[in-house]
């Protein structure tokens, strides 16, 4: 879809305010075209005299894929190819016509001045189509909305199939109410022919319009009738500050409110799995604790050092889930609090390790991150306990970035090297083996050690993005 100022700006004789006037309202020109059910064409001054330049063109909902292919924005057309728009250019008052939108094929046309603060027209907004008698109050009130104070612009959000409109005057009646309003106000128990009830004369105001009428301010609310749930969108139109009419757009959204209730329920009892699954996996850590204090061997205690991590990573991300309302996680805060986690509890007295995280957010399933969780925690003990092993001080590094469809992890430590640990991953440790058979099997991806530079070890793990375990 074309843009509207650089097409003023380069083949109109607007000026720069004018057309920033006039972009205002081009995000409510889908709205007007829905509404009004018309094919919406808004045209500016050319800098040729005596042309019009087709600055936007927009096509209503139920009219789409049926476009004017002559309707392209940028189009410059003379006087006499849209003589009734260009009139109204001239004159300033809107026009009602016929125009030609195929060879031998008219269609009604209705064209109002657009005008800017000091009352000259700037532009020509011309509604296309025809419609039922019924409608044609639509096409006006479609041009109105156009002109808006810009705290009602969220409002304006292009009409769906499933919208009832309904017109309210400024004294309370309804002017118009479309079968899928009238549907949707019965169904909350008003009876018989809408249009013309006064809005005052009922005891619930479903249409939203005393409200907005009282307080000349848009509303957007969901109320709820008996079993039925409807949303509103109400508008005011105003004019000199006060409100000349009101469009009120109703969805009935029973089911819909149905099912978001029950996925709340699901979200939040998911969620107390997560923070019960985590507080079994720190009871479990708790234990392993209390057996480690008891056991004099060495190799005992470190097995179990070794298995308190991994559940401890684990139960970082059942924390994490406890917490989030989506099923995905940023892996890059998982990793994050993982390195200091491990660097806090496995570093000696003896020796100060240095943190530093780099990623992007990074949004995994959480079992794709549960995977890296263990990877990275088998990385980062290897890394403290064996690279920094007769250290005074060391730096431990996670940088986590995409290269299009593939994520690459890089653990990088300044430690003793991969010469002084080639015999202990020559044993093949338990730690390595998860990491090879969670990177080859869960994700699908690769591993490969370097030597850092200036010293120490690099581990850069490679994975698509788009297989995410199966």
């Amino acid at each position: 879809m074309t843009a509207l100022a650089p097409i003023c700006r380069t083949a109109s004789t607007l000026s720069p305010v004018q057309i920033h006037i006039l972009q205002n309202s081009e995000e409510l020109l889908q709205f007007a075209s829905d509404l009004s059910h018309r094919e919406l064409f808004v045209y500016v001054p050319g800098q040729r005299k005596g042309t019009l330049v087709l600055a936007a063109h927009r096509t209503p909902l139920l009219q789409k894929g049926r476009q004017n292919e002559l309707a392209e924005p940028g189009t410059v057309f003379s006087h006499y190819e849209e003589p009734l728009n260009y009139q109204v250019f001239q004159d300033g008052k809107a026009m009602h016509g016929e125009k030609e939108i195929e060879y031998g094929r008219t269609a009604p046309i209705v064209a109002y001045p657009f005008v800017d603060n000091g009352g000259i027209t700037i532009a020509v907004i011309a509604f296309v189509g025809v419609v039922e008698d019924n409608r044609e109050l639509l096409t006006e009130t479609a041009f109105l909305s156009l002109q808006v104070p810009m705290d009602f612009h969220s409002m304006y959000r292009p009409l769906s199939i499933q919208d009832g409109v309904v017109l309210v005057n400024c004294n309370g009646i309804v002017i118009y109410a479309d079968d899928m309003a009238d549907s949707i106000l019965h169904m909350c128990g008003q009876h018989g022919i809408i249009t013309g009830t006064n809005i005052y004369n009922t005891r619930l105001d479903v249409t939203g319009g005393k409200q907005v009428l009282a307080a000349a301010n848009g509303l957007a609310d969901d109320i709820t009738v008996g079993d039925a749930v409807v949303s509103r969108r109400v508008i005011p139109i105003l004019q000199r500050g006060k409100v000349r009419r009101v469009i009120s757009i109703l969805t009935e959204r029973t089911e819909l409110h149905r099912k978001e209730a029950e996925l709340m329920v699901k979200t939040s009892v998911i969620k107390e799995i997560h923070h019960r699954v985590k507080n079994n996996l720190q009871t479990i850590a708790s234990l392993l604790r209390m057996q480690m204090r008891r056991t004099t061997s060495d190799e005992a205690q470190e097995v179990l050092k070794e298995s308190l991590n991994r559940i401890l990573s684990i139960a970082l991300v059942h924390e994490t889930l406890s917490y989030d309302d989506d099923e995905n996680i940023n892996l890059s805060d998982v990793a994050q609090k993982l390195l200091n986690l491990l660097a806090h509890s496995l570093v000696s007295k003896e020796c100060r390790v240095e943190t530093k995280f780099s990623g992007q957010k990074l949004m995994l399933s959480s079992d794709v991150v549960t995977s890296l969780a263990l990877i990275l925690n088998e990385l980062i003990t290897n890394a403290i306990i064996h690279g920094f092993k007769g250290r005074s001080e060391g730096v431990i590094s996670i940088d986590i970035r995409c290269e299009g469809e593939t994520c690459v992890i890089t653990v990088c430590d300044d430690g003793v090297g991969m010469d002084q640990t080639e015999k202990e991953r020559n044993r093949k440790h338990l730690g390595m083996a998860i990491v090879q058979t969670l990177i080859e099997k869960d994700l699908h991806g690769s591993i490969a050690f370097s030597k850092a530079n200036p010293q120490g070890t690099a581990a850069a793990i490679r994975f698509p993005l788009s297989k995410r375990g199966d």
